[in-house]
């Protein structure tokens, strides 16, 4: 069945067209197929390639047509889409009265809460298991509603409902509620005062006449539908127009809003409906009723057809590009036109950066190509954020994180990015989509060199907790240890603080204290392992030191490290083990060497082979991308020990190799879990097929003949048989390519093309 659809032809009428095409550029032609618009007849559409067009030909009797079916009506919510506000998983629930969006609840997949983002279509893979953070039940309470002066029908009676939303206890601001049995629609009145538990007998406004509305329904709300937010706007009142098609048909209805009735000047003016241009003959009708038409305008009104400066079918123009703007710049260029990339798409162009949007049509070249469509951002709102913190900014995409302490701020982030240390935060405020500046997170110092109090002081600065006055710092780009004096209120001149130490002995050690990383147990148990610590010597090497403390202090001060065995890895993970009795560091004793397993993982194979494709000339074998070994350190690959990878090339029939095949990997050996590459190269072509081409004798019709076991040369008659199973013979008069019809059966040595086999008579005998 036919199926009606938006397409672009070179003429005004479908009739004389040439082409029909997918685009209003006229660059890419329709696929190939019958093609109709109007009447009872129709064109098929052949030879369409890309890039070089295609042709109409000419009209045929449609047999019958059939309207396109309608489309199927949009299914109703099933689910709520919802998404964990710690891991960001998302998951479906069952629809409830009980619970809407935007509310947190917890469900069966974990004890995380939970956001309601939505209502959806999508099967369900959870269930509700309750609120977060239950609250008490609070007493329903009434909230008067306004009637809408433009419902159907008109209401001046107020109306009572229920609390409607439980996480704040009021009907949410400006939201619109419709009786569905009566078609009236209620905005709210009041948000933030309730009439009470029980609505008044008597008083003012109506309010004795008014009623409890249980049949409301709840139709908008800020933030889960912003747009159907109080009353509803009144009818719109359309002008209906006669028109008729510019391409030539019956006259038809179509619709425009009244404010553009003086801009239209009838049996002139033109405008476009579902991309079908009409000439404006003269004006039906202006009202607010449903009447039969074609469609709205597309909101342009155009001079003419073909005519004046404005036509609705514009002349064909080349437009071999896209004028572009780029969308945080506003920077302007052209970009060459691509297929399945439109006009207002935002797209990466090839060796530029930023993110372009394709604005219109230009017939200006250029040599910028189109790479892909920009990434997509995500849903932003804004979030009240504090403590320590972190959040994705909506626009740029940066993580922007720091500390406030107990100060909060609004911040503009990617949905269900923000993370905050305080309770209750991060807590949902609106919709937002600018950036906003998070507040400075840094604390100011004043710090002498430990070395020499007396000198200037230096301004320091540090993202984070407070460095209580007596703490030793060092900075960016120094190695100098600084004692920090308090806190400061200049914020010039800075440096950035990258370690923090109890005090300037601890920052600025004497030399003859060493950093020891090992395992350790409290008894004398030779050599232990898993319980790693950190002490200090009186010498650079573990095996020659005397003296063990507990601290960098404690090299000053002589605090010993805690009584036990030591070990430590010295060369090729050769490790040694030493006891420590709080005085005296026992003889280092040889532990049994551990070997450190590493695995090596093929990520990627770059396949260089020339001549033929895979799986057409040949087949990659053995170990594929994703393949894994893991062996003791250094892994050897390929060459010594087991080889582990095994990734190689064979040739497929038909095929040979021109070049040798070299199969080769980005490193030798590995030492740490790495990842490896693996480069194919060399040259697979096909084997060209070689046979005679014969001129039969008499007749002079030329064969493509298999050679088979015969060594013929240009001139020799050969004996053949046909495909049909003729037996000919015939002149050899050199080698093709040409796909064979024919196959040799001998030489023939004596009379040439008189030979008995070649006559019939079967006197000759050749030779086999």
């Amino acid at each position: 069945m036919a199926a009606a659809d938006t397409y672009y032809i070179d003429t005004i009428n479908f009739a004389d067209a040439n082409e029909v095409f997918l685009d209003e550029a006229l660059t890419t032609c329709a696929p190939n197929g019958f093609y109709q618009m109007g009447g009872a007849t129709a064109r098929e559409q052949v030879d369409c390639v890309n890039g070089v067009g295609g042709r109409l030909l000419d009209a045929e009797a449609c047999p019958s047509c059939t309207p396109p079916a309608v489309d199927p009506p949009i299914a109703a919510n099933t689910s709520y889409k919802v998404t964990d506000v710690v891991t960001s998983a998302v998951a479906f629930v069952a629809i409830t009265n009980t619970y809407q969006p935007t509310q947190k609840i917890t469900t069966n997949l974990s004890t995380n809460c939970w956001l309601i983002n939505n209502g959806s279509t999508d099967a369900i893979t959870a269930t509700i298991t309750g609120p977060c953070n239950v609250q008490p039940v609070e007493q329903p309470l009434y909230f008067l509603l306004n009637p809408c002066p433009n419902s159907v029908p008109p209401s001046s009676e107020y109306t009572f409902t229920y609390i409607v939303n439980p996480s704040s206890n009021k009907p949410p601001a400006n939201g619109r509620y419709l009786d569905p049995t009566t078609g009236q629609f209620y905005t709210s009145a009041n948000t933030t005062n309730p009439i009470g538990s029980a609505i008044p007998l008597s008083g003012s406004n109506n309010l004795y006449n008014s009623v409890v509305n249980e049949n409301l329904t709840l139709v908008g709300s800020f933030p889960t539908d912003p747009v159907n937010l109080g009353c509803p706007p009144p009818p719109e009142v359309f002008c209906y127009w006669n028109a008729t098609p510019c391409s030539g048909g019956a006259q038809v209805i179509i619709k425009t809003p009244q404010n553009v009735f003086n801009n239209i000047a009838q049996g002139t003016s033109s405008v476009k409906v579902s991309g079908t241009c009409y000439t404006i003959n003269d004006i039906s009708l202006c009202t607010s009723d449903v009447v039969a038409n074609i469609g709205l305008y597309d909101g342009t009104i155009y001079t003419a057809c073909q005519l004046g400066t404005n036509p609705c079918i514009p002349a064909v123009v080349a437009t071999p590009s896209f004028n572009v703007v780029e969308t945080t710049s506003a920077a302007t260029n052209l970009v060459t036109k691509r297929n399945g990339f439109s006009q207002n798409d935002n797209i990466v162009i090839t060796g530029l950066a930023g993110c372009w949007k394709l604005v219109s049509p230009s017939t200006v070249a250029t040599s910028n190509t189109i790479q892909d469509f920009c990434p997509t951002v995500t849903a932003c709102a804004e979030y009240e954020v504090g403590g320590t913190y972190s959040y994705v900014e909506c626009y740029s995409g940066i993580t922007q994180s720091g500390s406030i302490g107990g100060d909060s701020f609004p911040a503009c982030a990617r949905l269900n990015s923000a993370t905050s240390d305080v309770a209750g935060l991060p807590e949902f405020i609106s919709v937002c989509f600018d950036d906003i500046a998070p507040p400075n997170p840094f604390n100011y110092y004043t710090a002498v060199a430990c070395l020499y109090p007396n000198s200037t002081p230096i301004i320091a600065r540090n993202n984070g907790s407070v460095i209580q006055t007596g703490r030793s710092i060092k900075v960016s780009g120094s190695s100098t240890c600084y004692l920090i004096t308090g806190l400061s209120n200049n914020q010039s001149g800075y440096s950035d603080i990258v370690n923090e130490y109890q005090d300037c002995a601890e920052c600025n050690p004497p030399a003859a204290c060493f950093e020891f990383s090992v395992d350790s147990n409290t008894t004398n148990t030779k050599c232990p392992e898993n319980n790693p610590t950190t002490v200090y010597g009186n010498t650079a090497d573990f095996t020659t030191a005397s003296k063990l403390y507990i601290n960098q202090l404690g090299c000053q001060n002589g605090q010993a490290a805690t009584v036990g065995t030591y070990a430590q890895a010295v060369n090729n993970n050769q490790r040694v083990s030493r006891y420590w009795d709080g005085n005296n560091l026992f003889s280092p004793l040889t532990c049994d060497p551990v070997d450190v397993f590493v695995t090596a993982t093929i990520n990627n194979i770059q396949n260089d082979i020339k001549g033929s494709d895979v799986n057409v000339g040949y087949t990659i074998t053995g170990s594929g991308v994703g393949s894994q070994t893991t062996a003791a350190s250094p892994l050897l690959i390929p060459s010594g020990g087991s080889a582990p990878f095994n990734t190689g090339v064979s040739v497929n029939s038909g095929y040979n190799i021109t070049t040798p095949i070299v199969v080769s990997y980005d490193t030798a050996s590995i030492t740490q879990d790495s990842n490896v590459g693996v480069t194919l190269t060399g040259e697979i072509n096909l084997i060209p097929t070689v046979n005679y081409s014969v001129r039969t004798c008499g007749t002079q019709v030329i064969y493509s003949v298999d050679k088979g076991s015969t060594q013929a040369v240009n001139s020799d008659i050969i004996f053949f048989v046909t495909d049909s199973g003729q037996t000919l013979c015939g002149e050899v008069t050199s080698t093709t390519s040409t796909p064979s019809n024919a196959r040799a059966l001998s030489i023939i040595t004596q009379d040439g093309c008189d030979n008995s086999f070649c006559t019939g008579s079967k006197g000759g005998k050749p030779q086999f």
